[in-house]
């Protein structure tokens, strides 16, 4: 799943192995910390799209996935369409949206993994969803966003 997640946002297969790669280090790591969370998954998915998100700014990567051309097996990636409109999302929302559909997390679990209110939760689930409603935001990536 986590692999899964990263690959959804990045569409490149090298970066979402070592962000998840990473992501399961630095559990095992802290596993006397992470292993009492209601929710280490969600905790190891939130470090593996921070990871992935920081690497992605500091050195832009050409996308290598395409879709008709895979020359590995990749995860299941449900809709690409939609998951490129996700990959357009502000960070947090990009986050709250994976730990929420992609690993099915109550509100109560992703505002621990996040470290944020569940307010807070609601309120970036919301605007993701709207912003991923909006007929712009595949059309025109430099199109305002609503923030969450």
């Amino acid at each position: 799943m986590v692999l899964s997640a990263c690959l959804a946002l990045s569409a490149n297969l090298d970066a979402a192995r070592e962000a998840t790669d990473e992501a399961f280090t630095r559990a095992f790591e802290r596993w006397q910390t992470v292993g009492t969370m209601r929710a280490p998954g969600a905790w190891t998915q939130t470090v593996a799209l921070n990871y992935l998100r920081r690497r992605l700014r500091r050195r832009p990567l050409l996308r290598v996935f395409r879709v008709g051309q895979h020359d590995v097996p990749t995860p299941e990636v449900p809709d690409l369409q939609l998951w490129e409109s996700v990959r357009r999302l502000p960070a947090r929302q990009q986050t709250a949206v994976v730990l929420r559909y992609v690993h099915d997390l109550s509100y109560e679990q992703i505002a621990e993994a996040m470290k944020i209110s569940m307010g807070a939760v609601a309120s970036t689930l919301n605007a993701a969803h709207r912003n991923l409603a909006r007929p712009a935001l595949s059309a025109d990536p430099n199109e305002e966003k609503v923030d969450g």
